[in-house]
């Protein structure tokens, strides 16, 4: 090899290793940060999962509200928000639904609206 190339060579390192800094950092991800994201994420598929059944998106639609749209706002939620709305749906009886079931559904989505049309 000729020593003009690796001259060139050389200083083209040089000048590459003098513009990118080699920076790393590392930290440890603590556990309630883990159980946080995970509660979350197990909060938003009860939601998502609520959303698309198809008497909520008969009654979604009935208030005007596409199934799309509604995801769109569930998505739009935050953590907490998303946590709070699960805790409702759990809380709601199992089996059939009563009229107080139907109800707080409706009263739940008619919330989401409101809170979404008044929040934009």
């Amino acid at each position: 090899m000729s020593k003009f190339f690796v001259r060139l060579v050389s200083r083209l390192l040089v000048v590459c290793l003098i513009g990118v800094p080699f920076q790393v950092s590392a930290g440890m991800i603590g556990t309630s940060d883990v159980v946080t994201a995970a509660q979350a994420a197990a909060a938003r598929t009860t939601v998502a999962s609520f959303l698309n059944r198809t008497d909520v998106t008969n009654q979604l639609q009935a208030l005007g509200l596409t199934a799309k749209a509604a995801q769109e706002r569930v998505a739009a939620l935050t953590d907490e928000e998303v946590a709070k709305l699960a805790g409702q749906l759990d809380s709601l009886p199992a089996g059939a639904w009563s009229d107080g079931a139907t109800a707080a559904a409706v009263i739940l989505i008619a919330f989401l609206v409101w809170y979404f049309l008044i929040r934009q």
